[in-house]
């Protein structure tokens, strides 16, 4: 019998070798995650790589749904103070044309309605917490006052829209000439309220017939600013649906991804104590053998 002790040591230490790769293997596994690098599992790196871009885009998108969550905010909040004002101006119509108000009364109430023009003119020339105009869309004002007290809209007719998704968006703002009027079909309030108080200063106005167009065009502007507010609205639940949905697709990623490269704890450990007991024992093998000379092998 001939024995070849470098092929028995070639054998032996290739052996040991990959017991204590699989050792540090299932140490590594143990102590941080089961893929960490593509050699450990190329399917399922390519699979977290794919996970990691769409956690970063759908990120994005969150962040988004959240930044549009607040512009709508403001929005309404804006076409609340405009339906609060509304309100105060059917009140001043009643009120002038009740016959208890002299002239100098319908002045006074002439240079409130004034005043609560120049208030919507403020509130149609707001701006979001990014300086864009709420109701200009995407030009740099919704609207302008000439030297001769006429207002006119010079915003733009795209309102401005937020991504939220894969080619899908949400309008964030409203249309100025479908709030305040301008458009066909819609009634322009700073020219009502102009109209009332102008009537109201003077003296030979035919002031019922005034204040009766003025509550007729204040009707439509109600129900304007009304739409306005339902469509704001009707956006904010979408925001939520879609918010819910990304919550949702979050953890469902999150699961793939623990799939993937989770370890499973008490079966690595059970595979590196069996590993070790195999290591040891093939060292000890490899011991007791190196050990024996040729006669002890005869024996």
């Amino acid at each position: 019998m001939q024995i070849s002790t470098a092929g028995f040591y070639r054998r032996a230490a290739t052996r040991m070798a990959d017991l204590n790769a699989t050792t540090e293997r299932l140490m590594t596994e143990i102590s941080t995650r089961k893929v960490n690098v593509a050699s450990d599992d190329a399917t399922g790196w390519t699979r977290l790589g794919g996970i990691a871009r769409d956690e970063a885009a759908d990120g994005a998108y969150k962040a988004n749904v959240t930044l549009a969550r607040g512009l709508l905010a403001q929005t309404d909040t804006a076409l609340e103070g405009v339906s609060d004002r509304l309100v105060r101006v059917r009140e001043l119509a009643i009120n002038a044309n009740s016959g208890t108000p002299g002239t100098d009364g319908r002045a006074a109430i002439a240079t409130e309605l004034e005043a609560i023009r120049d208030d919507l003119l403020a509130l149609a020339n707001s701006r979001d917490v990014r300086g864009q105009p709420i109701f200009g869309g995407t030009g740099e004002a919704a609207y302008a006052k000439a030297a001769n007290g006429s207002i006119t809209y010079t915003g733009t007719a795209e309102v401005a829209s937020v991504p939220i998704g894969t080619d899908s968006s949400v309008q964030v703002g409203a249309d100025g000439t479908r709030v305040f009027g301008g458009a066909d079909g819609t009634t322009d309030v700073f020219a009502m309220i102009a109209a009332l108080s102008t009537a109201l200063r003077d003296p030979q106005a035919n002031l019922p017939r005034a204040v009766s167009d003025a509550l007729e065009g204040l009707g439509k502007v109600e129900t304007q600013v009304t739409t306005a507010r339902a469509s704001t609205g009707a956006r904010a639940a979408r925001l939520e649906v879609e918010s819910a949905r990304l919550d949702t697709v979050a953890l469902d990623r999150e699961e793939a991804r623990v799939a993937i490269e989770a370890t499973d704890v008490p079966t690595a450990m059970v595979e590196l104590q069996q590993t070790m007991l195999v290591l040891q024992a093939t060292q000890a093998s490899v011991t007791k053998l190196a050990g024996m000379s040729l006669f002890d092998y005869l024996k």
